[in-house]
């Protein structure tokens, strides 16, 4: 894929994008962003590539995984999708996608409900065990993920049959915003995170002191997901001037100053929880732009096979064990 300089632009999951959020889609694969599927054609057009193999490939990944009722549904709405772009004829194609679109919104509800279940069920990690709540979290997760694609099916189908259907959508954007602000709220309950007057309270208890102090370059993957964090500081520094500071003679009576002060140690079960969720924030946050870039801006639906075959060619599964590609991506 080229960007309006011309140049060719590798767009992976695992995607540190230019303003440094990071998207991750899968731990094995390489996709582009949602939101970039839609790319300029010449200096006057956009046009969303017919992304089928997107869909597809995505599918393999879900298609078992979850609770065995929403995956039968899930199953079935992917069927009546799959069965829709068989067709060429108009008219033949127009009752297909309605079956798409009322079995699509039937699995969104129920989905939504039982994601709601799911932020229920999370306590605070002051009253039930971590592994309890990761188990919690990893439900969560399958289901987040069928809503992903649940969505892509319903936009594919909008799209292909008439894409300015967009500039009148509310239904979509929604399910996104609605979906967005339980991931958040769980995110921030994950990292202990909490504002006063808003702004960030100081407290040591936050896994981002832990994260500042032994993967600082993560930090804003996270912050650019909380609401009120203004800290434009270096969060270690935050932690050394909220220690206990001492004189104390060493050797020929050379003076030195001690400092001493501690932030929480997460166990591994909160630290996976806060990267499920994170990257969970970004995958509905790059289907919510590819909704946004489609109500907002004019943009062509194209079909044709050699946008296909190019989106194709940037699908990749990465070999086992592997860690996931990183690359610029040229749109904050």
């Amino acid at each position: 894929m080229e960007d309006e300089k011309g140049k060719k632009t590798q767009l992976f999951v695992g995607l540190r994008k230019a303003n440094g959020q990071i998207g991750y889609l899968s731990e094995s694969l390489s996709i582009p962003e949602f939101f970039e599927m839609v790319r300029p054609l010449d200096h006057q057009e956009r046009v969303l590539v017919d992304f089928a193999p997107v869909i597809e490939t995505l599918h393999a990944l879900h298609k078992d995984a979850g609770d065995q009722t929403v995956i039968s549904k899930y199953k079935s709405m992917y069927s009546y999708w799959h069965d829709s772009i068989s067709y060429s004829d108009f008219r033949i194609r127009l009752p297909k996608c309605e079956s798409l679109s009322v079995a699509a919104n039937e699995l969104l509800a129920t989905l939504e409900d039982r994601i709601a279940e799911h932020r229920r069920a999370y306590k605070s990690r002051r009253i039930v065990e971590s592994s309890e709540n990761l188990r919690v979290i990893l439900a969560l997760e399958k289901e987040v993920n069928i809503v992903i694609d649940t969505l892509l099916c319903f936009i594919h189908s909008k799209a292909s049959l008439e894409i300015a259907s967009f500039k009148r959508d509310v239904v979509l954007g929604e399910y996104c915003r609605r979906l967005l602000a339980v991931l958040e709220g769980l995110l921030a309950q994950v990292l202990d995170y909490s504002t006063y007057n808003d702004r960030f309270k100081l407290e040591n208890d936050s896994l981002l002191f832990h994260l500042a102090f032994v993967e600082n370059c993560v930090i804003d993957s996270y912050s650019q997901l909380l609401p009120n964090f203004e800290s434009k500081e270096d969060l270690r520094l935050v932690v050394l001037r909220s220690g206990n500071s001492c004189e104390v003679t060493h050797g020929h009576n050379d003076r030195y100053m001690e400092v001493v002060t501690r932030y929480r140690v997460p166990d591994q079960n909160e630290l996976k929880m806060a990267r499920v969720l994170r990257d969970l924030c970004y995958k509905v946050r790059s289907v919510n732009g590819l909704i946004n870039t489609l109500k907002h801006e004019v943009v062509r639906w194209d079909p044709s096979e050699h946008s296909i075959e190019e989106l194709k060619g940037l699908i990749r599964l990465a070999p086992p064990g592997s860690k996931p590609l990183i690359a610029l991506s040229g749109r904050g």
